[in-house]
């Protein structure tokens, strides 16, 4: 069998190579946007109504409905007695 002689990279070298190239990336995209120095935005919102007093109508409504009352619950069954003891 041949034995591993090379001297090649480990994995986690370029693990780190990966995550150090993503965030190159993403820090060019965020500073293209122009994501470093954007203001901040705010929106102003005027609105005029005529001012309007409207009395609330007086309405008769009719008497709620009465409760719901709850079933009729079950007595309990009186406890068995225990069978009498069988002598032999």
């Amino acid at each position: 069998m041949a034995d591993r002689d090379g001297g090649g990279s480990s994995g986690w070298l370029g693990f780190i190579a990966g995550i150090a190239l993503l965030a190159v990336i993403a820090l060019g995209v965020i500073a293209y946007t122009g994501g470093f120095n954007r203001a901040q935005e705010t929106a102003e919102l005027e609105i005029e109504a005529p001012d309007i007093d409207v009395d609330a109508p007086d309405i008769d409504l009719p008497e709620p409905a009465p409760a719901p009352s709850l079933p009729p619950t079950a007595t309990p069954a009186p406890t068995p007695e225990p069978a009498p003891a069988t002598t032999p």
